[in-house]
């Protein structure tokens, strides 16, 4: 066939598509990428190595073939009643940049969870799982008098749970089907631009008449699962810690004051560490029959009087403890590609990775430590941390890890949800704090981060509110 020039795709009055030789709608992309970890935030350096601007444009019924010389990225259309599917197929080794029209001041909302602000227009968002709060952050605040810190700009600040999902305020919904570390760039006046380091599986773009029927159409595609027991409706939800009778003594108290608990929650149960951060939990995912003796009839007691016990479980155990000695023996826990033990840092301590991906680490987690540590003892729900942490180097029973990094938190988020249903504890629940595209089949409920104690707006407490209004799940 000959080759075209102009490509455009419109649905209700508004331009979704727009493709030229000069302006080319996808843009193949050779990177140099290096990572470098600390306590999970994630410093990245980039070489852009060649760019092939994909100019050439065939069609075929619902086949479009965008190409420069040898270079061609094959992308297959559905139509729908909203909009466009596109399913793409690129080259391996190749990321790809794309670019959608949009007006001069068109909002752009989404994103996942976003700190710092609701609109993201003019601003730079990284679609990559890693820690929102920085150790050096910290540190700066700590010794810098208030008035000369100065807020982070948009695109330096991690999120626990980014995706790749936008709306704008023109009813626009954008959704890629990637796992692949990314950016969003929404600086240009007329476009918006996202570049991905592997080629997304899809691209998704409809028109609506409403925020309402975008969200309708994105509930279709993404199954939500989420959910609470009613028991959480009916009292607050005491954080406490300290052991058996510090917990049961202070929810006791609380309640002949009249005050109204439908659970606690003591993050110690398994125990604590003492380092230079002050107390921690020990990240060994049995009850510490020292801090906690006897805890399952302390939670027995709590149960009489209307209160649940919720506890707390991480995807890492905590070096040379009892589990991570198992575990390790076991083969169970993510190396390194010589073979040893890859940890992560927390604070002042390693811990070694549970490695989601073996089915046999799986299925420990869910009857061993979730099934037997937690709910056979009464635990009515927990803190289900982390999962940000995956190092993109490490060796995994099967997989990529660049390519599950984001993943990662889904399933660990699915490791819980499966360990709930299958144990048949109907009342039971957990949060999460990181979470990627397809956590709200899993997941119900989200958990903000941990911000700074101030009035920042990018690790402050104000932004929880933008985190919480553009979490698009």
């Amino acid at each position: 066939m000959p080759k075209e020039s102009m490509w455009m795709l419109r649905k209700h009055g508004c331009t979704l598509l727009r493709h030229s030789t000069d302006r080319p709608f996808a843009v193949a992309v050779r990177q140099e990428k290096t990572y470098t970890a600390n306590r999970g935030t994630v410093k990245t350096e980039t070489r852009e190595a060649e760019r092939v601007p994909l100019t050439d444009f065939q069609q075929t019924g619902s086949n479009v073939t965008l190409s420069n010389g040898a270079h061609q990225l094959k992308i297959s259309i559905e139509e729908g009643p909203m909009g466009y599917t596109f399913q793409f197929e690129g080259e391996p080794g190749w990321g790809y940049i794309f670019s959608l029209p949009a007006k001069k001041h068109e909002a752009v909302f989404g994103g996942g969870e976003q700190y710092r602000q609701v609109n993201l227009r003019g601003e730079t968002v990284v679609n990559f799982v890693s820690e929102h709060i920085k150790a050096s952050t910290i540190i700066e605040k700590a010794l810098l008098p208030r008035f000369l810190y100065r807020e982070k700009p948009h695109g330096s600040i991690g999120s626990y749970a980014p995706m790749p999902v936008f709306v704008t305020d023109r009813n626009r919904l954008i959704l890629f089907d990637t796992p692949s570390d990314g950016k969003a760039d929404f600086t240009k006046p007329d476009a918006l631009t996202f570049e991905f380091d592997a080629c997304p599986k899809s691209l998704t773009v409809l028109k609506g008449d409403s925020f309402t029927d975008l969200a309708k159409a994105l509930a279709e595609r993404i199954p939500n699962r989420q959910y609470l027991p009613d028991w959480c409706y009916d009292g607050m939800i005491l954080g406490v810690q300290g052991g058996t009778k510090t917990v049961v003594d202070k929810a006791f108290q609380m309640l002949d004051a009249g005050a109204k608990i439908s659970a606690v929650w003591c993050q110690d149960w398994s125990g604590e560490i003492r380092t230079v951060m002050g107390k921690q939990v020990w990240w060994n995912w049995e009850a510490d029959e020292k801090l906690y003796p006897d805890l399952k009839a302390a939670i027995k007691k709590l149960n009489a009087r209307g209160v649940k016990f919720l506890g707390y479980i991480n995807p890492y155990l905590v070096k040379d403890g009892k589990l991570y000695n198992e575990c390790k023996e076991r083969g169970w826990l993510i190396t390194k590609q010589d073979g040893s033990v890859y940890h992560i840092k927390s604070t002042t301590f390693d811990a070694g990775m549970l490695d989601l991906t073996n089915p046999e680490t799986v299925r420990y987690i869910k009857e061993t430590l979730i099934g037997k540590n937690m709910l056979d003892l009464g635990i009515s729900g927990w803190m289900a941390d982390f999962g940000e942490y995956l190092p993109v180097d490490c060796v995994l029973h099967e997989g990529d890890p660049a390519m599950l990094h984001n993943v990662w938190p889904v399933l660990w988020a699915k490791v819980n949800r499966e360990a709930i249903e299958e144990y048949g504890a109907k009342d039971a629940f957990f949060f999460t704090r990181s979470g990627y595209l397809g956590i709200q089949s899993y997941a119900p409920i989200l958990w903000n981060g941990d911000q700074h104690t101030d009035t920042t707006k990018d690790y402050g407490m104000p932004c929880v509110m933008p985190a919480s209004f553009a979490d698009v799940r």
